[in-house]
C-alpha cells in the first residue's frame, strides 16, 4: 500500500474472501494476500493455491509483478469458492458516481 497525504491507498480493489472457519477478510494488496494464504483454506494442496503462494512470495521479493501475483491469489480463492465479492464497495461506487459528476 502507498501513503499519500496521510491516506493509505490499497494497491488493488478489495476482494472479500471467506475462509472455511467463516472468517472474512477484504484483501487489497500483495502483503494482505500473502498473509491470507496462512488462513483456513479448503485445500492447501490445490495447484492454484500453491501457484499463488509461490507468485506472492516472488512478488514480495521483487521478482514477479504484483498484479500477476494478486490475480493468482484471486484465482486460487475462486477455485475454492472463497470469494464473497470482487466488486467495489458501495462507498467506492458512490465516490465514483460523485467524482464522475464533476467531469460531466
Amino acid at each position: 500500500m502507498t501513503v499519500k497525504e496521510g491516506l493509505i491507498l490499497a494497491a488493488f480493489l478489495p476482494v472479500q474472501i471467506k475462509f472455511v472457519n467463516f472468517e472474512t477478510s477484504a484483501i487489497s494488496s500483495v502483503a494482505e494476500a500473502r498473509a491470507a494464504m496462512n488462513g483456513a483454506w479448503k485445500n492447501k494442496e490445490m495447484h492454484s493455491y500453491r501457484q499463488a503462494l509461490r507468485l506472492l512470495d516472488e512478488a514480495q521479493a521483487g521478482t514477479c509483478r504484483q498484479s500477476i501475483a494478486f490475480e493468482a491469489f484471486v484465482k486460487a480463492a475462486r477455485d475454492q469458492d472463497m470469494v464473497v465479492s470482487g466488486q467495489p464497495s458501495k462507498g467506492l461506487s458512490l465516490l465514483d458516481a460523485l467524482t464522475s459528476s464533476i467531469y460531466d
